[in-house]
Order: structure tokens, then sequence, then C-alpha cells
């Protein structure tokens, strides 16, 4: 009897595992997200090193441009962890940059963009390649609106990198 129960709790335990698997619960971390340190180094040194980083990994690198008072970039963040963003965000290692701090770095680099947060596609020396996407993409700032774009313009990047 009592290894009946045994085999009962290990069948039980496999089928958890598989229904957490399933969704996403157990599942690798789909999406890296690093935040650029103001004083933390040359702005473009850091990129790079996160762009390798990246490939290291076998994700692809996006630049995301936000700032503290954006209400929508607080928003997205907090969203992350909502299985839609999740898979939105599948397979991207997303290099965070704040606009406040590297205004002039940013612009310099070529990252110049009226609207926040806006995330850039990168080449292996971290300079964007053309491909962005904005907040002006999707409706409210919630995940059944936000995730369907993102994971368009993540997905059609990723497929042309790869």
């Amino acid at each position: 009897m009592r290894a009946h129960r045994l085999s009962i709790t290990a069948v039980l335990a496999v089928l958890l595992a598989n229904v957490l698997l399933a969704s996403g619960a157990l599942a690798a971390e789909p999406v890296k997200v690093v935040v650029i340190e103001p004083g933390s180094g040359a702005l473009e040194t850091l990129l790079r090193r996160e762009v390798t980083l990246a490939a290291q990994l076998g994700k692809v690198p996006f630049v995301q441009i936000t700032a503290e008072w954006c209400e929508p970039c607080k928003k997205l963040r907090a969203s992350l962890d909502d299985p839609l963003m999740r898979d939105a965000f599948a397979g991207t290692y997303v290099i965070r940059v704040d606009f406040d701090a590297w205004q002039a770095e940013l612009k310099a680099g070529g990252f110049d963009h009226p609207a926040i947060p806006v995330f850039f596609a990168v080449d292996e020396r971290a300079r964007p390649t053309g491909p962005l996407i904005d907040g002006g993409a999707w409706g409210e700032d919630i995940p059944r609106n936000m995730a369907p774009p993102l994971k368009g313009f993540f997905t059609k990047v990723i497929a042309q990198q790869r």
C-alpha cells in the first residue's frame, strides 16, 4: 500500500511539473533585462558588452529607452511577469537605458526617437539597425494590448537575425 502511495505521489509530481512547464512557471528565463547604470562607463562600451552577453546567452538584444517619470514605461516594467508579456519577450535581451541619464550619448549613438518607451533592434556593435517599436503601437498600457504588437516586432527581428 505504501509503495502504491509513493507511485501516485511521483505521478502527481510529474504531472504538476508538466503543467508548470507548460504555463511557463518553470521555463528558462524568457527575457533577460539589464539596466545600464549612469556613471558606470561610456554608453557605447556598456552597450557593446551587453550585446556580447546576449549572444553568449543565445538571446537577441534590444535597447529600451525609458525614464522614471514615464508612466507607460512603469506599466510596461510592471507587466513583464504577465504570461502574455513573457511570451511576447521570449528570446530577447533587453538593455534598459534611462533617457534622462544618457540623453546626449543616446542621440550620438543613433538612438533618437520622440517617444518612450521605445525598443531599438541593434547589431553586433550595439548600433540601431532601423526597426523599432514605441508605446504608440498599442492603446492602453495593459498586457493584452502591449503583448501582440511587441511579440510581432520581436519575432520579426529575431527571425531576421538568426
